[in-house]
């Protein structure tokens, strides 16, 4: 009998799981539900760009796949919304009223922009998670002269990189003292946040607290007793992952769906992967979800490849990165505060690798416009091997060649 493998969001994960089925040999029915009316794409140019680059409102290059793939792939494609799922009997209710079979059920539905309870999303107030979010905001940025960006995150400082680069007034207000204080060193934070001012970037730290009110023309944005009026405003305050369908469903969630080092949840046949997943890492017993191109990349693929039986452990060394301005800033592993030691590499106007090293061991590292040398960095944080701090940080010493006298 012919097996369905249901995939359950239309996201870079849901796409990159399905496509990694049919190429593992699944010959039964492959189907992705989503509520998006387009082919799964990946995010990072929503923020970039699509915001930025010239011409009509229909650039966008970030399709996994054109349409034609999935026809000639057999991989179904529904526009709508999974419910809830009946675990004991494998069948998903959707929204349109249709109940469809599965044998085998891969969760990957991402996140949602994270709102905030006293700023009412509107015309003129808006988040950035979709391509039809990005398009919004493409044609406001075309139209506006001034926009009040609310978070100094990743997104929020990539969204004011392209709104400055399309000749907009852009002021970021972060409640945190310094930008990113959770993702990079203090040192690298202050020289980002310079940055965003040398390129006209007006950053007003410590804000808060923020209120937003809108009308048909503008919105006023109050950060204590500073109140300034804007076009319109963005919200990049994190993202929430979506686990509704878990919850409705009764599978067990706990900031996101829970899984094991196989992307197994707690249902039979129910599997969850990307933004959405909440799975083991590291070596004392922790868990994390990850927000990332990569993780939503790799984790579909062996979530993929677990529904067909394959046991093999998701193990991720974490990748970031975030192109802001001319700069490529890469990071590998996480910041935390068990960093016992720093060690700087290269300081050049534009180029810098910063390693942070925990008993002598590389747990984390951040390279800006070094992409060659965050390969090594990688391997090397993969090794988990003791290294002098002088040896990383004489530049005569080609990281390669530590990599390389480690194994």
């Amino acid at each position: 009998m012919e097996q369905t493998y249901l995939i359950i969001g239309g996201g870079q994960a849901g796409g990159r799981a399905a496509e990694t089925l049919r190429q593992q040999g699944v010959t039964g029915r492959v189907v992705i539900v989503g509520d998006e009316s387009c082919p799964p794409y990946e995010r990072p140019p929503l923020s970039k760009e699509v915001l930025t680059a010239p011409g009509d409102d229909t650039c966008f290059n970030g399709w996994l796949h054109e349409a034609v793939f999935y026809e000639q792939a057999a991989i179904e494609q529904r526009e709508d919304r999974v419910t809830r799922l009946d675990t004991a009997r494998q069948i998903a209710y959707l929204a349109s009223g249709e109940a469809l079979r599965y044998d085998k059920c891969l969760i990957a539905t991402g996140g949602r922009a994270r709102t905030l309870s006293d700023i009412a999303p509107g015309e003129r107030v808006l988040s950035l998670r979709t391509l039809a979010d990005a398009m919004r905001l493409r044609k406001l940025l075309k139209r506006s002269r001034t926009v009040a960006v609310i978070g100094g995150g990743f997104l929020g400082l990539e969204f004011a990189a392209s709104a400055r680069a399309r000749g907009l007034d852009v002021t970021v207000l972060e409640t945190a003292p310094r930008l990113l204080g959770k993702a990079m060193p203090a040192a690298f934070s202050q020289r980002l946040e310079a940055k965003h001012r040398a390129n006209g970037v007006n950053l007003a730290l410590n804000a808060g607290p923020i209120s937003v009110e809108q009308n048909e023309t503008c919105v006023t944005v109050s950060a204590g007793v500073d109140v300034a009026t804007f076009d319109f405003c963005v919200l990049a305050v994190g993202q929430v992952p979506n686990d509704d369908v878990a919850r409705a469903s009764g599978i067990e969630v706990s900031n996101g769906i829970v899984v094991d080092e196989c992307c197994r949840t707690s249902a039979p046949n129910v599997f969850a992967a990307g933004d959405c997943a909440n799975f083991p890492f590291g070596k004392n017993g922790g868990r994390i979800r990850l927000e990332s191109w990569q993780n939503a990349q790799d984790q579909a693929i062996a979530a993929a490849r677990s529904m067909l039986g394959d046991t093999s452990m998701y193990r991720p060394t974490p990748w970031f990165w975030t192109d802001q301005y001319d700069w490529n800033v890469q990071m590998i592993g996480l910041h935390d505060e068990t960093v016992d030691q720093w060690v700087t590499r290269d300081t050049a106007a534009d180029k810098q690798v910063l390693i942070g090293l925990r008993d002598r061991v590389i747990v984390y590292a951040l390279a800006l416009n070094q992409g060659g040398e965050i390969r090594a960095l990688r391997r090397l944080v993969e090794q988990s091997i003791p290294i002098h701090p002088d040896q990383l940080s004489d530049m005569r010493v080609k990281l390669r060649q530590l990599e390389r006298s480690a194994t």
